[in-house]
């Protein structure tokens, strides 16, 4: 079960009923009282909750507020219960319910218990996210949880045990809870608790502690590298004979380094590299060792990844130090029915601030951002940037396949694939890798990227490379410079399909946000423009964002040989952002770069190289220009030419 952050909302019902209760059950202590240790009440709710304090419940963050309430009709004992009413997944309240019961005061003393026990029971079959103790948005110290409970339509007993009842000396998190709607279909549904209070079972047996899953795993890094120790748990075997699996914090394990001059370990379980050779992480829980462990190979110091440069304003990130990333689903999706073996990929690796994912006995990972979160719409973008470090030998028939997948488990899902060979890739070094977004052919759309697949299997379906790591993952648009003035005698000039003194010329201005265009004399030739014509687009006064005309062509552009675009514009400012875009009939295909203008009152000759966007089976017969193209700035009547739109070898 996920962290989850909270609010501080109270339940005013709930407040209100316990107050009411308090109220008859003050006394002043006498003179003569000594002041005892914490307490050691073990109820938290019978027909009301117990010793509490008045400010005690708090929703996470995104639940619904007020899911909690009492019931005083569907009861186990008593005459009340906790009703949990979970929400619809799109109730805009909160889409979810769950909360801490938190005590308003000192904690309480539970070393003389074994377990948390409450009754409960559904308006129909569910399962549970999870419910627990010790979270008490402080230091959640001593947090433990079971998951997946199944709860039936028959109210009935359920069991948490204490992973180490001697560490709860004073426990304020009485109760913690998460229900959700994934089973459900996202349709809501309740459930009720009841009698709710820690216990002496007597029958809490077989403790089996486990980190990392029980796992022995061996992990390959760097002097600086931070690595938490996860899948820590806490088995018991039950009264009735089955086994009950807690979720336990790190505070309750004891770990222990082989070798502290290689690794450290805190009590948070927070494993630190600080020199280069091998240490063994292990851990122990209350006595008992636990199975699992990690062993630390370090290789000494690191080389991080080249720091990117591109302008954040032109970036979508999905794993990078240097710009802010967009959420993600996952960066190994453990695709483990299709036969993946690729370990690694989450948590990455911290290397003195340098957050580096890791892939061992790859075959195929995926970075998903498509099941909890929003596809990336890439469709300004021209490249994606990936950096690579093989951490073993390469043979010459090495490979690395990058796909990407548009639309995922859609009707519209398409993808496309990029091999980078072994020419290209660096053992134990980095290769920092632009690949234009129009070489992944097959690519329909880029308006839905949901997965990103590294792919080691080579032409015979064989795992070639086992061992990488990457950095600096994100989708970036290319801003093409203005060309220098070229010698045309040097270079093969290839006229667009129509001039614009053809009759046969389509042609159709729009005024974007308030921009007049229109066809006139061209006021500045300046030797270098063949025509007496250009297009003109004026940015009215007031007009907000851009200004800009579209032409539909005769017949399509032809990019057989060259797809690099000139077009000559005469501005009345210098630094001004001028965007190509070319498109089919339909407008569903378009692809466009952004260039900008570097003298003012004079024709100069700008360049855009479609060469890493265009997809060969489009037809591209529409081009639009858009001038000063800056949003939010205010127009001031500009007025803008661009004449000789040509493709040039």
């Amino acid at each position: 079960m996920k962290n989850i952050k909270y609010n501080y909302f109270q339940n005013t019902l709930l407040l209100t009923y316990v107050l009411l209760v308090l109220a008859g059950c003050e006394r002043d202590l006498s003179d003569d009282a000594v002041l005892a240790g914490f307490s050691t009440e073990g109820d938290i709710f019978t027909d009301a909750p117990v010793g509490l304090g008045s400010n005690f419940y708090f929703p996470y963050l995104g639940s619904k507020p007020d899911a909690a309430a009492f019931d005083g009709v569907e009861t186990y004992k008593g005459n009340a219960s906790i009703r949990l009413s979970v929400p619809n997944a799109d109730d805009p309240e909160g889409n979810y319910a769950g909360a801490i019961l938190r005590i308003d005061g000192s904690g309480r003393d539970l070393t003389g218990y074994d377990a948390l026990t409450f009754w409960a029971r559904g308006s129909q079959g569910v399962i549970l996210d999870g419910i627990g103790f010790g979270e008490d948005f402080i230091e959640n110290k001593y947090q433990a949880t079971i998951t997946n409970v199944s709860i039936g339509t028959g109210w009935n007993k359920y069991i948490v045990p204490i992973p180490d009842p001697s560490k709860l000396v004073e426990e304020r998190g009485m109760l913690r809870y998460a229900a959700g709607t994934q089973g459900t279909g996202g349709l809501g549904y309740t459930i009720w608790f009841d009698e709710i209070r820690f216990e002496k079972l007597g029958n809490i047996a077989q403790p089996r502690p486990a980190i990392l899953d029980g796992q022995d795993i061996v992990s390959e890094t760097f002097i600086g590298a931070n690595r938490p120790l996860t899948g820590l748990t806490q088995t018991f075997n039950l009264g009735n004979g089955q086994d009950q699996t807690v979720e336990s914090a790190p505070a309750y394990f004891n770990f222990v380094s082989s070798n502290p001059g290689v690794a450290t370990v805190d009590d948070m379980g927070l494993v630190s590299i600080v020199g280069s050779g091998t240490a063994v992480i292990s851990a122990s829980l209350d006595g008992v060792d636990a199975t699992g462990s990690l062993t630390i190979v370090s290789l000494g110091d690191f080389d991080s990844a080249p720091v990117p440069d591109e302008d954040p304003a032109n970036v979508i990130s999905i794993f990078s130090d240097a710009y802010n990333n967009v959420p993600v689903d996952y960066y190994n999706g453990f695709f483990n029915g299709d036969g993946q073996t690729t370990q690694g990929g989450a948590p990455p690796i911290d290397i003195n601030g340098d957050e580096v994912i890791n892939y061992t006995d790859l075959n195929f990972v995926g970075i998903g951002t498509f099941l909890n979160v929003a596809p990336v719409n890439a469709t300004e973008m021209t490249h994606m940037h990936v950096d690579i470090n093989v951490n073993e030998a390469l043979d010459p028939g090495d490979q690395l396949r990058v796909q990407l997948i548009n639309g995922v488990q859609t009707a519209n899902e398409t993808s496309g694939s990029v091999v980078i060979p072994a020419s290209d890739l660096v053992s134990n070094g980095w290769g920092s890798y632009d690949i234009p977004l129009g070489e992944f052919t097959g690519l329909a759309s880029r308006a839905e990227l949901g997965l990103i697949f590294f792919i080691s299997n080579n032409s015979a379906n064989v795992p070639t490379i086992s061992n990488i790591y990457v950095d600096n993952i994100y989708y970036y648009k290319e801003v093409v410079d203005p060309t220098p003035p070229v010698d045309d005698s040097m270079a093969t000039e290839v006229a667009l399909p129509v001039g614009f003194q053809s009759t046969s010329l389509v042609y159709d201005f729009v005024g974007f946000e308030g921009a007049d265009s229109s066809i006139e004399a061209n006021p500045m030739t300046n030797g270098i423009n063949p025509t007496s014509l250009a297009m003109r687009s004026i940015k009215t006064a007031g007009a907000q964002f851009f200004a800009g005309t579209f032409l539909n062509l005769d017949s399509p552009i032809d990019f057989t040989t060259s797809q690099k675009f000139r077009m000559k514009v005469l501005s009345p400012k210098s630094g001004i952002p001028i965007r190509v875009r070319l498109e089919d009939q339909n407008n569903t295909a378009g692809i466009e770069l952004d260039a900008s203008t570097t003298t003012l009152d004079e024709w100069e000759e700008l360049e855009w190289d479609f060469s890493g966007l265009y997809n060969p089976s489009v037809n591209y017969v529409r081009i639009v220009v858009f001038f000063e193209f800056v949003p939010g700035l205010a127009g001031d009547g500009s007025t803008y030419y661009y004449d000789d739109l040509k493709v040039i070898d």
